[in-house]
């Protein structure tokens, strides 16, 4: 069993889309620097500070960048972009946080965790820095002042919740630091990946509409931070269980920024007696598989820890119910453990809500699935393949050429090569986007091409059969048309850009 359990661990960590956390974070902290030189085009301030910018290595821009406050500012400038482009851009903030940050990317703290009284610090080093933990100081002073305004305004926004957050006893810190090292133990590749996302750790009393909350993860006021109660810290297993599971909702919210998963934010009733959005689905979903492994490695591991953490039982008097605990799990009533909930989830999101997703979301589900079906059997009844590829032949062919293609002249763009990625944002409609290799070359052979000339294009340089290439094209152009990427043009146009009608 401790095999198969290693070969889960690993296998969530596989894929460099959806598990490898180096690729997640270094895709965002590249969409963190294009967003800047976005933003500086007319601000010559910002414009100053970008070569600092450019000459960071991957520790000191995930470092600098990965910063709470910094992080704050930049999904807030971000927003205000996407949000209205031709408003003035306030980056007073955001400068004000860059040229601190960057006057102290020698010293061993970030800007946030400088601003901490005392130096609380777990889990292990992980790219030469720690999970510092939340202790501000009770006096006013800029940073902490604007840690504590971005606390306010983005504790859980929109979900009627409030948090108090205490200042932590060295016991607390300790027992952080414990269920840190626990979990580590147990699943030593999720809890690095994890950890990697996760910079800070607040002690706080919360608060929703339900009742207390035993813990919660941030917003974009508060990326990269978890919340836990301070009666959670007592029982090392589920203390674990938290970190793990609001770790983990970072990892996936990291992978978001970069890459949609839900074209339509419905809203859904679950059979445990809850109705809530699509998105809150799939990320109880990616953290219940995630939590599967860990359960089972208490199960079949824990036993060889209980002389340094105790056993989960000795610890179930002062430990709540709720469906992820590896303590309390005395709960009978259906769906009310975590991996009744998982299979469920699972099953949803490969039919009934297939169509809620982006084919990045359901590629992500999938993978999903099969990383922990050494564990548990996620498979279900797939439509008759015959049938399936009788619905790809039909939808095969390339219509009659009717429009022809070209790039948008106004647009910023970040290639990627290394990773195969191409970051970019049309002048006209400044959301940034992501274009994946397969996207990229579509992109990039748009030069007057109609959709015939397309379709046998990428046929030719990809390999994919001519009668199928269609298929893969088809979506591509209508994504890159509705984001501004590329735009329809007429015969002379087509000229022009060097393809005669």
């Amino acid at each position: 069993m401790k095999d198969l359990i290693e070969q889960v661990d690993a296998n969530l960590q596989a894929h460099e889309e959806f598990g490898n956390s180096r690729q997640i974070i270094a895709l965002n902290i590249e969409r963190y620097k294009f967003a800047l030189a976005v933003l500086a085009q007319n601000d010559a301030k910002l414009q100053a500070l970008l070569p600092a910018v450019e000459r960071l290595d991957e520790a000191l821009a995930n470092k600098i960048l990965g910063d709470l406050l910094v992080r704050a500012e930049l999904e807030a400038a971000i927003e205000r972009l996407e949000t209205d482009a031709s408003a003035p851009q306030d980056t007073q903030r955001l400068i004000w946080c860059l040229e601190r940050s960057l006057a102290i990317a020698g010293e061993s703290k970030s800007l946030s965790a400088a601003a901490m009284e005392r130096d609380f610090q777990v889990g292990p080093q992980i790219d030469s820095r720690r999970i510092w933990v939340w202790d501000l100081p009770d006096g006013s002073e800029p940073v902490a002042d604007a840690l504590r305004e971005a606390l306010r305004l983005g504790f859980m926004p929109g979900g009627h919740c409030e948090a108090q957050i205490i200042r932590p006893t060295p016991e607390m810190v300790a027992q952080l630091d414990r269920a840190c090292t626990l979990l580590q133990a147990l699943v030593p590749q999720v809890a690095r990946s994890v950890f990697s996302h996760l910079h800070s750790v607040a002690i706080a009393h919360m608060r929703n509409e339900r009742g207390p909350m035993l813990t919660a993860s941030g917003g974009d006021s508060t990326p990269c931070m978890i919340f836990i109660a301070p009666e959670e810290l007592a029982n090392p297993w589920d203390t674990a269980v938290h970190i793990m599971h609001e770790a983990v909702h970072l990892k996936l919210s990291d992978m978001v920024r970069t890459s949609a998963a839900v074209v339509d934010e419905a809203m859904v009733t679950l059979p445990w007696g809850r109705e809530i959005s699509v998105s809150n689905c799939l990320f109880a979903f990616h953290a219940y598989v995630h939590l599967q492994v860990f359960r089972t490695a208490v199960e079949q591991l824990g036993p060889q820890h209980y002389a340094v953490y105790g056993a989960p039982e000795s610890y179930l008097a002062n430990t709540r119910p709720h469906a992820m605990s590896v303590v309390n799990t005395a709960a009978t009533t259906p769906f009310s453990r975590g991996h009744q909930r998982m299979i469920y989830l699972g099953e949803q999101f490969r039919t009934t809500w297939a169509s809620y997703l982006t084919p990045a979301a359901r590629r992500m589900v999938d993978w999903l699935c099969e990383a922990i079906s050494p564990m548990v059997d996620m498979r279900i009844e797939r439509p008759d393949n015959a049938q399936a590829a009788a619905g790809e032949a039909q939808a095969a062919t390339a219509p009659a050429p009717t429009t022809r293609y070209a790039k948008n002249p106004k647009l910023h763009l970040r290639p990627l090569k290394e990773h195969g990625i191409l970051f970019a944002s049309a002048i006209e409609q400044p959301q940034i986007r992501k274009l994946n290799t397969a996207a990229w070359l579509m992109f990039e052979l748009c030069d007057g091409r109609n959709e015939r000339d397309l379709a046998q294009a990428y046929a030719q340089i990809t390999g994919v059969a001519e009668d199928r290439a269609w298929q893969k094209v088809e979506p591509m152009l209508g994504h890159l048309v509705a984001s501004g990427m590329i735009v329809p043009i007429d015969d002379a146009a087509a000229a022009r850009e060097g393809r005669a009608a």
